[in-house]
C-alpha cells in the first residue's frame, strides 16, 4: 500500500468513532444524541465506566498538534515525521503525523470536546458493530478502550475518558516493519495514548 492509502487508512481509524454517530441514520447503529440531549443525559452511560479523577477540562483546550505530543516524542514514534496536519471534526480538534519515510506509520489524535458524552460515546456507538473491541486497563489511572473497525491488526483508535463529559482519541497505524513482524496495534498503541495523557495532565 503506498504513503496515500496508508494515510486514509490512518484518518480512517481515528475518525472512525465520528462515522459511528453518524451509523444510525444508515441503519447500523442509534445516532449520538445532540449537545442538548447529552448535556441533560446521565454520565457515564451504555455501560461506560465513570472518571473517578477528572482532568480540568482545559487541558483539552487549542489544537492537538499543540499539546498532545512533543516533537521529540513524534521523532522517537515515527522516526522522519511529516509536518503536523491539523483539522477540525464534528467531535472535536485533530492532528494527524504520518512517517515520511513512506513506512505507513502514522498517529491521530483528536479531543472529544464538542460531543458532552467523553467515552460513553465509544460505547454506545462503537461498541455494537465494531470488528474488535477491548475494554483497557486504566491508562494513567483513565478509563480506555480499544477498537478497530476491521480484522487489521495494524490500525486502531484507543479512546480516553478525561472526564464523564470529554475524551481524546489516539489512532495508530503500524509501519511495514512492525506489521510485517505481526505486531498488534491493540498491544502498541496504549503506550501511544499514555504519552498524550501524560502530557495533558501537565496541562492541568
Amino acid at each position: 500500500m503506498n504513503r496515500r492509502g496508508i494515510t486514509a487508512v490512518t484518518v480512517a481509524a481515528a475518525c472512525a468513532i465520528l462515522l459511528a454517530g453518524c451509523a444510525g441514520k444508515r441503519g447500523t447503529a442509534s445516532p449520538a444524541p445532540s449537545t442538548a440531549e447529552s448535556t441533560a443525559a446521565t454520565l457515564p452511560h451504555t455501560g461506560a465506566p465513570t472518571v473517578d479523577s477528572p482532568l480540568s477540562p482545559a487541558v483539552l483546550d487549542g489544537s492537538p498538534c499543540d499539546s498532545a505530543l512533543t516533537s521529540s516524542q513524534v521523532d522517537h514514534l515515527l522516526g522522519q515525521p511529516t509536518p503536523a496536519k491539523p483539522s477540525d471534526t464534528q467531535l472535536g480538534p485533530m492532528c494527524q503525523w504520518s512517517s515520511a519515510s513512506g513506512s505507513g506509520a502514522g498517529i491521530t489524535v483528536a479531543y472529544q470536546t464538542k460531543s458532552d458524552q467523553g467515552i460513553s460515546l465509544a460505547y454506545q456507538n462503537v461498541q455494537p458493530t465494531a470488528a474488535r473491541w477491548k475494554s483497557l486497563a486504566p491508562i494513567r489511572g483513565f478509563p480506555a478502550v480499544a477498537y478497530t473497525n476491521s480484522a487489521d491488526k495494524r490500525a486502531c483508535v484507543i479512546v480516553v475518558g478525561v472526564t464523564d463529559k470529554l475524551a481524546f482519541s489516539t489512532g495508530l497505524t503500524l509501519g511495514d516493519k512492525a506489521a510485517g513482524e505481526g505486531k498488534d496495534c491493540f498491544d502498541l498503541a496504549p503506550e501511544v495514548a499514555g504519552t498524550v495523557l501524560t502530557n495533558l495532565k501537565a496541562r492541568a
